[in-house]
């Protein structure tokens, strides 16, 4: 009996690190946002981005929900010595519970994206301190910046250059909150995002 408990026990331990590495990608073509993978998190804007950091390139990933569509504004630093081809036709997400994927909408597709409210009129006899109405306008300025951001289209990207812009995806709307992973295929490397979504 002290054998199989031996072995038993073995398996048990021998099948908790290949557990914890299932999170991992063993190609090393898959690059996982991760703390690990040297992922972090950076606010700009008051909007939360995801900022992973290789060799060859720095991808920058932020979610949020417009309309009937998952919005995700995308930044791609082209780290390497030659220029690389991008195209955004290629991204998508995958929401993991269901194994469901939301696909790439194309920019002559979105329709009904709302723009941010401008800030109301604050009457002169209103007491607002000066700190509060920096603070308004600057919510409002960045509000419209993120907004008005370009959409991302496909291009080249020159060595050593950026490019930025806002990519939209379909969205379940009726579906509950879900966990996902923004996928973005860049120059043969597959960068994963993971986030989550809400209907």
């Amino acid at each position: 009996m002290l054998p199989l408990r031996t072995v038993l026990m073995a398996s048990i331990v021998a099948a908790t690190p290949l557990a914890l590495a299932a999170d991992l990608s063993r190609d090393p073509n898959v690059v996982v946002c991760h703390p690990h993978a040297g992922c972090i998190h950076h606010t700009i804007f008051g909007h939360d981005y995801k900022v992973l950091n290789t060799d060859r390139f720095t991808v920058m990933v932020s979610l949020s929900n417009e309309g009937s569509y998952t919005r995700a504004d995308v930044s791609i630093t082209n780290l390497t010595s030659t220029p690389i081809n991008l195209s955004p036709e290629e991204f998508r997400i995958q929401a993991l519970s269901r194994a469901k994927v939301f696909p790439y909408v194309s920019p002559s597709r979105v329709e009904n994206i709302p723009t941010p409210d401008r800030m109301a009129y604050i009457p002169a006899n209103t007491l607002v301190s000066e700190r509060e109405a920096a603070r308004q306008r600057d919510a409002q300025e960045a509000a419209e910046l993120f907004a008005s951001a370009p959409l991302l289209k496909a291009i080249t990207i020159p060595p050593n250059q950026a490019v930025h812009g806002r990519v939209y995806f379909e969205r379940d709307a009726s579906a509950a909150f879900q966990q996902i992973n923004v996928v973005l295929p860049i120059a043969g490397t597959v960068f994963k995002f993971p986030g989550f979504i809400k209907p």
